[in-house]
């Protein structure tokens, strides 16, 4: 039943941003449109900005970490840029509102997703240090690589997006981890 509040409070959400901007909803007008009451709102989430976070998290965020390896990480980054690309209208909109450091944190959490998973897949032994300089490194060039494109209304194709991914992580945290455990 809470579930099933959260993702009609989320879908409700999503519906008032196709006419207008996140900073503009209210939680009145958000609960008023779902009708539900101000206090099933804040029994579930705290703000807007908590109800956003729950639903990229519910949508994307959750699917990119189930199974992610080192192996699958390009499957992983092609769902993002699929669920970016058929949600562009929703990230877009919360790109150009007060959400859009949330989005950035959102595609940050995605790309640590990611890389943690790879490095931990190369040396699960490696120093906790190295490897969360590794992960800080890479994620913040993944997350830049898609708002850049979000910010460039997605004309970009996906498959450069995934090349690119792929040149930056394929041998590279090897040889960064190489080099690391001869020092």
């Amino acid at each position: 039943m809470a579930n099933a509040t959260k993702q009609l409070l989320a879908d409700t959400l999503r519906d008032m941003m196709q006419t207008q901007s996140l900073n503009r909803i209210t939680i009145d007008a958000l609960t008023t449109a779902a009708h539900v009451n101000r206090n099933t709102f804040y029994y579930h989430f705290d703000d807007i900005n908590a109800l956003l976070e729950w639903t990229l998290n519910q949508e994307i965020i959750s699917r990119v970490q189930a199974n992610l390896t080192a192996k699958n990480w390009q499957d992983k980054y092609q769902m993002t840029l699929d669920y970016i690309k058929t949600n562009a209208n929703f990230c877009l909109a919360v790109m150009h509102s007060l959400g859009r450091q949330l989005l950035e944190q959102f595609l940050l959490s995605v790309g640590e997703s990611v890389v943690s998973q790879v490095v931990r897949d190369i040396d699960p032994h490696l120093n906790v240090d190295t490897a969360a300089e590794i992960v800080n490194f890479y994620a913040g060039a993944l997350s830049a690589q898609l708002v850049l494109w979000l910010d460039g209304d997605l004309k970009e194709p996906e498959e450069t997006l995934l090349t690119r991914a792929d040149l930056m992580l394929s041998g590279t945290i090897e040889l960064i981890i190489a080099k690391k455990q001869k020092a």
